[in-house]
């Protein structure tokens, strides 16, 4: 009768319906907690002692078992919807082998203990021993074997590695060493198991209650993909730094591969700050220099991948080191021909006044011919924006973003208020109130404010436009540093007007933002303002101890000491005539 119908027994001399769960099911914990308690062995005594009426209860028994295993087993393969897969460590390794050394020993390490005081636990360690004799041939067969039969009851290395692979995500493909060192990890894994099993069995053994019966962890699989992925979904940055973030990750898996957090090392973090060291960048428009990558441009892709981990750790989602921490990017740089990358720095008085002589600020030929020298005067963006931002040293986006409601003309100290709004997002978050200096209010900028006012407009500068940045959502905030207005002004107002003053050869030294260095140095060099009020009329960050100490400077602060200030030298153009 057994040697026709399987999964019978006998107990006690009443037949039983005895089949193990196949560990596919297993591993789905849920599904298997729920079906079958958790429990290997799925025994359901047929209540009789004879084997013709056995026969027709084992039925019943079957269809019971085959119903539990109806729902389908969720694989962890479909959960994964990134690429590129993970590349196989040493560290995966050695966690395989030990995952599979604990699956194997930990019921029997258990019952061992068990079953000194419990005559229950100590039958269903007899049990287990008798079964492993029994399948001691099966499992040298299933350690030998090169085919995978996930319904097995015995665990075979092979069908076992799909299983690791799918988990996990790495990159091993059918007939890779890859895949030949996992499958030879779960073998190594489970052959010490067994090992184990036999000394506990022979007393040459201790069941332990420490660490030989904790579960093993498994390996942490976050990967730095996880951790960046994580890091732009709970803290999300700007559209722009989120591009950056997914560059730095996409440079980081090409040169390192798409490995575990726990399996990053201080080798991986330098061979990706060598290879962005060889990197070239530049030459796609014209004046712009091929140049390998900056110190501060490798700086910025290890900290922003750092700074991902470093979430991670603050979740609690991952415990170990953070490898891209600390790291000596000067090391790596590559010094650039200085003749042919000057730093950039602050613009001049006498480079503003030749700047200020150009036909958007003067005169140009027609709205339309506005590089042209004419008397046709611009009344926007083209001449207003640099001068605001030459008084004030406001960023671009600050300045593109701003609201004629954040213009303070009418205050007891004039101001613009620089913070978040939907067209613009602050740098670092900081908000702050920069005073009107009385040169802006001399040369015309109330009525400009009033005018833009008066036609019902809500940013302080209609006509400066931007696109949002690309990959950005319709919530996303322009990209004001990079409109026309800033890439005409960077391209062809400043080349114009200083023209042999600066090589053609060699990356441009003065921009926009040179509005904002000549600002700040005026306000410190040329009028001798502290660095407390200066940093905070900026938006610059103080020295630790005058942030613990004195904090950010209020606008009743900053405006009766910066307000007088002005270039000594500076000649601007006449307002244009506003209507």
């Amino acid at each position: 009768m057994t040697a026709i119908l399987p999964y019978f027994h006998v107990r006690d001399g009443v037949y039983q319906y005895e089949r193990r769960v196949p560990l596919g099911v297993q591993r789905d914990h849920s599904f298997y907690q729920a079906r079958f308690g958790g429990r290997p062995l799925f025994r359901r005594s047929l209540r009789t002692k004879c084997k013709a009426k056995a026969a027709l209860a084992w039925q019943a028994a079957h269809e019971t078992f085959e119903a539990l295993l109806a729902r389908p087993v969720t694989s962890t393969a479909e959960e994964r919807t990134y690429a590129p897969l993970r590349a196989v460590t040493d560290h995966d390794l050695v966690a395989i082998a030990a995952r599979y050394t604990a699956l194997t020993v930990e019921p029997f390490e258990s019952l061992h203990r068990r079953a000194n005081v419990d005559e229950v636990a100590a039958a269903e360690l007899a049990r287990l021993e008798s079964d492993l004799e029994i399948d001691g041939e099966a499992i040298k067969i299933a350690f030998r074997s090169r085919d995978a039969n996930p319904t097995s009851c015995v665990m075979q290395p092979a069908s076992e590695a799909a299983f690791v692979i799918a988990e996990h995500g790495f990159f091993a493909p059918e007939g890779s060493e890859f895949r030949g060192a996992i499958i030879g990890a779960i073998r190594n894994g489970l052959e010490q198991g067994y090992r184990r099993v036999s000394a506990l069995s022979q007393g040459e053994a201790l069941a332990m209650l420490g660490t030989a019966v904790a579960p093993v962890q498994p390996v942490n699989t976050m990967t730095l993909a996880n951790a960046v992925n994580r890091y732009l979904t709970d803290r999300q940055p700007p559209v722009k730094a989120v591009s950056e973030m997914r560059l730095a990750l996409s440079q980081f898996e090409q040169v390192v591969g798409r490995k575990s957090l726990a399996a990053l090392t201080r080798d991986d973090a330098r061979q990706f700050m060598a290879w962005l060291s060889e990197k070239k960048v530049g030459g796609r428009t014209k004046g712009s220099i091929v140049r390998h990558l900056s110190e501060q441009s490798i700086g910025k892709r290890v900290r922003m991948l750092s700074a991902s981990i470093n979430h991670a750790r603050d979740r609690g989602l991952f415990s170990g080191d953070n490898v891209l921490s600390g790291c000596k990017v000067a090391a790596y740089a590559k010094s650039g021909d200085k003749a042919a990358m000057p730093v950039k720095r602050r613009l001049q008085v006498s480079e503003l006044n030749a700047i200020f002589t150009h036909p958007w600020f003067v005169g140009c030929k027609s709205p339309s011919e506005r590089y042209s020298p004419g008397t046709h005067r611009l009344k926007g963006a083209e001449f207003w924006v640099p001068i605001v931002a030459l008084y004030t040293g406001c960023r671009a986006g600050e300045l593109g973003g701003m609201k004629v409601s954040d213009v303070r003309l009418n205050d007891l100290h004039p101001h613009l208020v620089v913070r978040d709004n939907e067209y613009r997002r602050t740098k670092s978050r900081r908000a702050r109130r920069v005073p009107i200096l009385d040169a802006l209010v001399a040369i015309g900028f109330p009525a400009y404010v009033e005018s833009i006012r008066a036609g019902g407009h809500e940013r302080l500068f209609p006509d400066w436009t931007a696109r949002v940045r690309k990959g950005g959502g319709e919530n996303d905030y322009p990209a004001w540093s990079n409109s026309t207005v800033i890439r005409a002004f960077n391209r062809t107002v400043i080349p114009v007007a200083l023209g042999e003053r600066l090589s053609p050869e060699a990356r441009r030294e003065v921009t926009f933002h040179s509005l904002r260095g000549a600002f700040k140095a005026m306000l410190a060099a040329g009028n001798n303002v502290t660095p407390v009020i200066v940093n905070a009329v900026v938006g610059h960050k103080n020295d630790d101890l005058d942030e613990r100490y004195i904090g950010e400077a209020t606008i009743e602060e900053t405006y009766p000491v910066v307000h007088a200030a002005d270039f000594a030298g500076l000649v601007l153009p006449a307002s244009p005539t506003l209507p």
